[in-house]
C-alpha cells in the first residue's frame, strides 16, 4: 500500500495511516500513524477467534480450513479496532478510506460515514469473496449499527490479469516497498557468478525455517552458484558449518535491491516475495508452507516462472533448473514487461481523485 500512499502525498494529498499493535513497522514509511485497537496483536486476535495462536505452516490443513481461520483471526483483529477507527475518522473526515483486503473495520466506519473505499488487494486472491467472509463474521457489528450493505469500493489489484486478483475494478504495477536498508555494494548489479536469493519472509520462523534451510544448504553444495540466506537474525548456529557457496546477509538487505542483483530466488510463496521477484523478473523456486502460498504457487507455476516444490523434494537438479531452464527465464521476463505495461501508483491518483469528487 505503501507506493499508493506515496503518489497521493506526492500529488499534494495528506494521507493518515491507521494501524495496530505493533505499529512501529509503519514507521520506515515516514508517514504519520495513529495507532487504533485494544494493543493486542494478531496472534492475540486469532487465539481469540481460534483457540490457538497464529501458526503460519499449514501442516495438514486444507486450503479452506487455513482461509476458515484467516478470516475469523482478521475479523477478530479488525473487531477490535473498530472503535478506535470510527472515532478516527469521525475526527479526521478522509475523503476516501484505503484498506487491506483483510481489515474488516474499514468498510463498515466507510458505510457509517458515507465514504467511498479502495480495497487495495494484496495479491493474485480475490479481494471481494475475502471482504464479503469477513463482513459476514462481523455481522452483529454491523447489526448493531443499523448498517446493512456496503460503502461504495472499487478494488486495486497489484497484480497483472494473467495472475488473477479480484478483476473488477482497477490494476496498477506492482512497485515493492521493503522499507529501508544498508546494501552491499556487490549487491547493487548482478555478479559473475550466479546468485540465488533465499527468503522465508518474516513470519516462517524457529525449527520449521532451520529444518528448510538444513536441507536447502546441503543440496545447495552440489550446485555452481551463490546461495544468499535473506534471514535477518535467525540463530544459523543449528546448520553448523555452512558450505563455501552458501552465506547469510547480516544485517537484512531490502529485497527488491537484493533481488535485482541475483539471477533466481527460492521463496515461500507469500504474494510479496512472489511479486517482488515477478517484477524483477528472475525465475522462482516456490515451496509454500501456509496461508495463501499454495494459492500463490499454483498461479506462479501455471504462468511458467516459478517451480513448485515440497520441502523434502528441493535438491541440486532442482535448483540447477531453477537457474538453467530457459523456458522458466522467459515466461519470468515475459510477467516482468506484463507488470510494467501496467498503470504507476501515480498513474493512479486521478482516478483516486475521481472517488473523492463523486456526490455522497
Amino acid at each position: 500500500m505503501i507506493p499508493t500512499a506515496q503518489a497521493l502525498r506526492s500529488a499534494g494529498h495528506d494521507v493518515l495511516f491507521a494501524g495496530q499493535a505493533p505499529v512501529d513497522a509503519l514507521n520506515p514509511t515516514g508517514f504519520p500513524v495513529v495507532e487504533v485497537g485494544d494493543g493486542s496483536t494478531l496472534t492475540d486476535a486469532f487465539r481469540r477467534a481460534n483457540g490457538r495462536g497464529l501458526s503460519f505452516v499449514a501442516g495438514e490443513r486444507t486450503e479452506e480450513e487455513t482461509w476458515r481461520m484467516a478470516v475469523a483471526g482478521y475479523a477478530e483483529h479488525s473487531r477490535s479496532a473498530l472503535s478506535d477507527l470510527l472515532r478516527l475518522a469521525e475526527a479526521w473526515r478522509p475523503d476516501v478510506l484505503v484498506h487491506a483486503t483483510m481489515h474488516a473495520a474499514a468498510p463498515l466506519v466507510a458505510a457509517l460515514l458515507r465514504i467511498p473505499t479502495v480495497v487495495h488487494n494484496f495479491g493474485v486472491s480475490a479481494a471481494l469473496p475475502i471482504v464479503e467472509r469477513m463482513a459476514a463474521t462481523l455481522a452483529d457489528e454491523y447489526e448493531i449499527r443499523g448498517v446493512t450493505g456496503s460503502p461504495d469500493r472499487t478494488v486495486l489489484d497489484v497484480v497483472p490479469a494473467s495472475l488473477g486478483g479480484d478483476g473488477s475494478g482497477w490494476r496498477v504495477r506492482y512497485v515493492p516497498f521493503n522499507g529501508g536498508g544498508p546494501v552491499p555494494a556487490e549487491l547493487a548489479a548482478r555478479g559473475d557468478r550466479p546468485r540465488v536469493a533465499v527468503t522465508l519472509g518474516t513470519v516462517m520462523r524457529g525449527t520449521d525455517l532451520i529444518r528448510f534451510l538444513s536441507r536447502l544448504t546441503e543440496q545447495a553444495a552440489t550446485v555452481d552458484a551463490e546461495f544468499l540466506l535473506a534471514v535477518g537474525d535467525t540463530d544459523l548456529t543449528p546448520l553448523g558449518e555452512l558450505p563455501s557457496n552458501v552465506r547469510p546477509l547480516t544485517p537484512w538487505v531490502p529485497l527488491a535491491q537484493l533481488l535485482n542483483a541475483c539471477d533466481a530466488v527460492v521463496h515461500h510463496g507469500g504474494a510479496g516475495s512472489m511479486m517482488t521477484a515477478a517484477a524483477a523478473g528472475i525465475p522462482q523456486l516456490i515451496v509454500p508452507q501456509g496461508a495463501d502460498n499454495f494459492t500463490n504457487a499454483a498461479a506462479a507455476e501455471a504462468q511458467g516462472f516459478a517451480l513448485r516444490a515440497e520441502d523434502d523434494a528441493v535438491n541440486g537438479e532442482l535448483l540447477d533448473a531453477l537457474l538453467n531452464d530457459k523456458g522458466l527465464r522467459k515466461a519470468a521476463l515475459a510477467t516482468r514487461d506484463e507488470i510494467a505495461t501496467l498503470p504507476s501508483p501515480s498513474a493512479l491518483v486521478a482516478d483516486i481523485e475521481g472517488l473523492m469528487a463523486a456526490p455522497r
